[in-house]
């Protein structure tokens, strides 16, 4: 082999590399512009964030250092509209509260405990979110209680909630209105 057949093959090579480049430099571009050329629908309506504080009633009578459990129903209201997933936040502003367990709701559809981060509840907050893949006729309409939230409570008094309603989907993924609410556990 000479010298001429060398610098041939090399720029042989030289020039394969620099091909691939192009045609992949070539292939990023068009597929930016496919990206982009897509028509995005925009949903009709963007249900904003519901955020609301609830003050839910304590025993007066009780010692300061007294630990008692209580529960709290999470309840979403879909109006007509089948409810199949939801997210949200759920905090309590005095420290001499400890969330301690979740469970699910009353509805067959959010039956289980809502997905969560239980290294989350040490600091008295938790994200729950729930959703199911079950048809529009074995959601739930209206008002629903879609989970419990299991508490660890010291010393008398009423304890102040902070909600972040932040979204509610219909089973086809389109976001929609619901209302959120909570209430001290009555069973």
């Amino acid at each position: 082999m000479n010298t001429e057949d060398c610098s041939l093959d090399s720029t042989r090579s030289g020039y394969r590399i620099l091909m691939c480049w192009v045609l992949l430099i070539a292939l990023d571009f068009c597929l930016m512009a496919f990206a982009f050329a897509q028509e995005i629908d925009a949903p009709a309506e963007t249900a904003p964030v519901q955020i609301t504080e609830v003050r839910i009633p304590g025993p007066d009578g009780v010692v300061s250092n007294a630990i008692r459990f209580e529960a709290i129903d999470v309840f979403i209201d879909s109006g007509d509209q089948p409810l199949a997933a939801w997210q949200l936040e759920l905090s309590c502003h005095t420290k001499d509260v400890e969330i301690v367990g979740i469970e699910g709701g009353e509805h067959p559809a959010f039956k289980e405990p809502p997905f969560y981060d239980p290294r989350a509840m040490n600091n008295n907050r938790v994200i729950l979110g729930a959703f199911s893949t079950d048809s529009d006729e074995q959601h739930p309409r209206g008002r629903s209680r879609v989970a419990r939230v299991h508490l660890q409570v010291t010393g008398p008094g009423e304890r102040l909630w902070h909600t972040e309603f932040t979204t509610a989907a219909s089973s086809d993924g389109r976001k929609m209105q619901g209302e959120l609410s909570i209430a001290k556990a009555q069973e």
